[in-house]
């Protein structure tokens, strides 16, 4: 079981980090005189942000339109 300096150092981090983690419910914890998370926590976490390969996505942009349509311009 990890305190939470330790589980920052880990992550690379800072400990404000771990508890907004801890807080919102994305890394488990246990409260034993203070706050403990333990390596499988730790590798939950880290499995549930792991991302797979990025496929290129193709952008189907309309061409940008002018928004200042009531300026006349002399020509």
């Amino acid at each position: 079981m990890l305190k939470v300096s330790q589980v920052a150092k880990l992550l690379n981090c800072s400990a404000s980090t771990v508890y907004q983690l801890i807080e919102t419910g994305r890394l488990g914890h246990h409260r034993c005189p203070g706050v403990r998370v333990s390596d499988q926590q730790i590798q939950d976490y880290l499995e549930s942000t792991k991302r797979g390969p990025r496929e290129r996505v193709t952008s189907r942009r309309r061409p940008a339109q002018s928004t200042l349509k009531h300026i006349k311009l002399p020509v």
